[in-house]
């Protein structure tokens, strides 16, 4: 699948948990049902959210109504500063490294722009078009 090639499997996972807490922001949610809610591995999770809150994404809440929540508003979380791209490899010959640079760059353009509001409204979008 192309988008794995652009994205890892963190990347997606990391998202995925911002999509989730965008969606009810500024409300908190438990990290334990956010890896239910979007089926990620509980404690792969919970290493994604320590490092995403040292990058200032999201803080966590104690007490009644805690857990994670974005630190900002979804309006103002570039997609860009939550894909990390692939390092490139050295090891590939000529065609494909030029293949993979011209894959990099695309990847890289069609996240210029977009934030976290514009992902929660497109899996709106998607939700809404499959209710009956």
């Amino acid at each position: 699948m192309l988008i794995m090639i652009i994205m890892n499997r963190t990347d997606r996972y990391r998202l995925e948990a911002l999509i989730e807490l965008a969606r009810i922001y500024p409300e908190a949610r438990p990290s334990a049902e956010l890896a239910v809610r979007r089926r990620i591995p509980a404690a792969y999770l919970s290493r994604l959210l320590a490092d995403l809150a040292r990058s200032g994404l999201v803080h966590s809440r104690r007490g009644p109504g805690g857990g994670v929540a974005l630190a900002r508003p979804p309006g103002r979380i570039p997609v860009a500063t939550v894909v990390v791209p692939p390092a490139g490899d050295s090891a590939l010959p000529p065609a494909l490294a030029r293949l993979a640079d011209l894959v990099q760059d695309a990847a890289e353009r069609a996240v210029a722009g977009l934030y976290l509001a514009d992902l929660v409204r497109w899996e709106g979008r998607a939700a809404a078009d499959y209710s009956i």
